[in-house]
């Protein structure tokens, strides 16, 4: 084989590849988004009566292992195993887009904040 045609073979090849690893990358990013949407939806209004019916689930891991961010929610009007499967699909894929990027967070110690019932509804307090 004529060595050009090769060499111009090797190249199509790795922006074949890197055109399909974009299109992965664009497709995890747009999953995780939907799963974001999936467990707000689950979480739904969180209405609470007092502080009791209030939890807090973390979403996402940085570079250590530690959350990105909490959500509040309700045990009263969320189900709490569909809500933990959706988080831990959530935190595996993202986690899964953060490697294949190469962007992890960097670490940050985030300590759980504590949920609030205000105008009936679970909160993280400020």
């Amino acid at each position: 084989m004529d060595p050009k045609i090769f060499g111009a073979a090797v190249v199509m090849l790795g922006l074949l590849a890197q055109g399909a690893a974009a299109a992965d990358d664009a497709a995890d990013r747009a999953k995780l988004a939907r799963l974001r949407e999936e467990v707000a939806a689950l979480i739904g209004p969180a209405t609470c009566s007092n502080l009791v019916n209030c939890r807090v689930a973390a979403l996402g891991v940085d570079a250590c292992g530690n959350p990105l961010e909490y959500v509040a929610y309700s045990w009263l009007s969320t189900e709490k195993d569909a809500l933990e499967t959706k988080v831990a699909e959530y935190n595996f894929l993202q986690e899964d887009v953060q490697r294949k990027s190469g962007s992890l967070p960097p670490c940050a110690d985030r300590p759980q904040p504590v949920p609030a019932c205000v105008n009936r509804r679970c909160v993280i307090k400020p």
